[in-house]
């Protein structure tokens, strides 16, 4: 204490530790962002989210919300990812909660959670392109391999 005030002593961190920290955020945004990828997948909607005594619309209105939500957790990771990146994750996104809006649209109003997951699986099992989810997962390995690389 010097004349009435304290005094702290800020922490003394090497300059060569310096760049660790960054580089350690962007692996775990790449992680963070792999595991909402995943998450957002309809079958892992489903294993986590199963239909129950739900109908088709709330089921529906479930997955939706759960979709918002997780991503909502991991908005922040976009400052340590590329911009093509992080716009491959909020297409997928919007994807999803569009191709969810679109089933919904097919199903009639007295169907069930059950009938909303097998509508699902045959648009997934009819085009093995209709998800951009294998596509944003290779794009999030593919970009945390370089930047590990370059570590």
């Amino acid at each position: 204490m010097t004349n009435g005030k304290i005094k702290f002593k800020s922490p003394v961190v090497p300059l060569k530790n310096m760049s660790i920290v960054p580089s350690q955020l962007k692996m775990q945004a790449y992680e963070r962002l792999l595991t909402l990828v995943q998450r957002m997948g309809f079958p892992a909607l489903s294993e986590r989210l199963p239909a129950g005594t739900l109908t088709a619309k709330q089921l529906a209105a479930v997955y939706a919300a759960a979709i918002s939500s997780e991503f909502e957790h991991v908005i922040t990771q976009q400052i340590y990812v590329s911009e093509e990146l992080w716009q491959s994750v909020c297409d997928l996104k919007d994807q999803q909660l569009f191709i969810i809006e679109q089933l919904n649209k097919t199903l009639p109003e007295t169907a069930m959670g059950s009938a909303w997951e097998d509508a699902w699986k045959a648009f997934l099992h009819a085009d093995a392109n209709a998800s951009l989810q294998p596509m944003v997962l290779e794009a999030i390995k593919k970009e945390a391999k370089q930047t590990h690389a370059q570590l």
